[in-house]
């Protein structure tokens, strides 16, 4: 009955490591698809390629009962801060503790000083555990685990870092009059233009998710610049998960001022139930600070409220929303009738 946490190194290793949710999974709520940690993972993929990390499996009697990643991004480095993610346990503590006690000595072999999780690799992922807000449906890419994961991980123990929120807010009530006139202002601006994403030019897509990204995120919590070959591979990654008429880009002058990301499969229904279901993800809703106070942020969510109605869209989750994420939470309460229906904890571990 000896627990022993390996490093998986061989293919056969990482083929129990991406199958051990199934173990977890098989009796509860059917989650969305769980992401795969490929072997030439970090080799291949771009959005990788200034990561480093290593997935380690917890075997006890010849079988595994738990998994976890450890991760280190190049540019946060001097920050001596890395990440644990794809964790998955058992109930029971010991198990969970063996886990994340691994992960932190790789970590620290490493010069990293403050483990945060759950995060898969980088913050350009999967992050957070959910705390709140089991039921109903979930949106692909989002976090969902078991309700136990919190004790495993407060027991270890582990303390809270931040709070990430997700808001549901119903197309079918009236809009704010607000948002509707500082929105059509905007619009009357000459310098402005609004446009769509372009799915046949994923490099320069990149260049332009790149520089939005890095102008107006950083001071945010997770913060981690992007490059544009990052960029494009993000944009890569994301095809089949979103429709390119609701990635909408803000330009003034030509020159990429803003960004709205709303995840909705083309050509399927973003929800298997009922018709007035039909769900959407907001993911990113980002302005360059010169651009700010114009009016832009309103016409970019009007306009993506006007698509994803007719599309077929009833409701539209604003997520992650970092509880200090200031700008987010000020154009949330402004529009008022939202609903804070998710919980997600990052915790942290000082090593």
């Amino acid at each position: 009955m000896t627990l022993e946490v390996i490093e998986v190194s061989s293919q056969n290793e990482m083929k129990v490591f991406n199958a051990f949710p199934g173990i977890i999974y098989r009796d509860r709520y059917k989650a969305p698809t769980f992401p795969v940690l490929e072997s030439n993972h970090l080799q291949y993929d771009r959005l990788f390629e200034r990561v480093e990390a290593q997935p380690f499996l917890a075997v006890k009697e010849r079988r595994a009962v738990g998994r976890v990643a450890a991760a280190v991004h190049v540019s946060l480095s001097r920050d001596k801060i890395g990440f644990f993610g794809y964790f998955e346990s058992v109930n029971e503590p010991g198990i969970a503790a063996a886990l994340l006690n691994r992960a932190a000595c790789w970590l620290s072999e490493r010069g990293v000083e403050k483990m945060l999780g759950p995060v898969d690799l980088s913050p350009h992922e999967r992050l957070g555990l959910l705390v709140g807000g089991f039921a109903g449906y979930h949106n692909p890419g989002m976090p969902y685990n078991p309700s136990y994961y919190q004790t495993l991980l407060e027991q270890c123990p582990m303390g809270a870092e931040i709070d990430l929120y997700a808001y549901h807010y119903d197309l079918r009530k009236p809009w704010p009059k607000k948002l509707v006139l500082v929105a059509e202002r905007c619009a009357r601006n000459r310098q402005f233009k609004m446009r769509s994403f372009n799915p046949g030019d994923l490099f320069s897509e990149g260049e332009m998710l790149a520089e939005i990204h890095n102008g107006s995120m950083d001071g945010i919590w997770g913060f981690t610049p992007l490059s544009p070959t990052e960029g494009a591979a993000i944009w890569k990654k994301l095809i089949g998960h979103f429709d390119p008429r609701l990635v909408l880009v803000a330009e003034i002058n030509g020159q990429p001022a803003g960004l709205c990301l709303t995840l909705c499969p083309a050509g399927r229904r973003p929800f298997w139930g009922l018709p007035e279901q039909v769900n959407a993800r907001l993911a990113v809703l980002a302005v360059l600070p010169q651009y700010r106070f114009q009016g832009l942020e309103a016409a970019l969510i009007l306009e993506c409220f006007r698509r994803a109605l007719r599309l077929g869209v009833i409701t539209i989750e604003f997520s992650l929303v970092a509880e200090n994420n200031v700008m987010m939470n000020r154009i949330i309460q402004r529009l008022g009738a939202l609903e804070k229906n998710r919980i997600y904890r990052v915790y942290r571990r000082q090593i």
